[in-house]
């Protein structure tokens, strides 16, 4: 059995700059090569920012995306998402009837872990808010990156956090 190593922050930044070091050195590589190979990664385990700033609702973005994109079932949905697989299939057909064409996300985005959306007690939006403003974003910022009102943001973001003194 493999022994599984935690890598502190200030651990990764310097094994990261060791690796940035080496693929600039022997690998002749430039650091606009080395952020596009960075950015074409795309963990399993997250999604694009972008995907959140169409005119769909979150859970709707969030579940056509997976479907779509990642070529999930609406069942590994489910379970990813801790939701019924019902829920899945009506959010993703509503998708499409309002927005025919795929999801297109951004190259350069922030990566959300999809690990968040399982906490049932709160909504998708309020999940993917809560996450934002962990993360030292604004409500402000956060309006900007989801293509949303800030009072809209704010408003989410208070309620969540009043779920989360319960």
């Amino acid at each position: 059995m493999k022994k599984q190593v935690s890598v502190q922050p200030k651990d990764s930044r310097e094994l990261l700059s060791s690796i940035l070091s080496f693929m600039k050195g022997s690998q002749g590589l430039s650091l606009k090569e080395l952020v596009s190979i960075y950015s074409s990664i795309e963990p399993a385990e997250s999604v694009p920012l972008s995907v959140f700033s169409t005119r769909l609702s979150p859970s709707e973005a969030l579940c056509r995306y997976l479907k779509e994109n990642r070529d999930l079932s609406y069942h590994d949905i489910a379970i990813l998402l801790n939701r019924d697989d019902r829920s899945v299939w009506t959010s993703c057909a509503r998708a499409v009837k309002k927005m025919p064409k795929p999801i297109v996300t951004k190259q350069d985005d922030l990566l959300i872990p999809i690990s968040i959306f399982a906490d049932r007690s709160k909504s998708i939006f309020e999940n993917l808010t809560l996450h934002l403003k962990s993360q030292s974003y604004s409500n402000a910022k956060i309006a900007k990156l989801l293509n949303r009102q800030q009072g809209s943001v704010a408003t989410v973001a208070n309620r969540a956090e009043s779920k989360d003194e319960r």
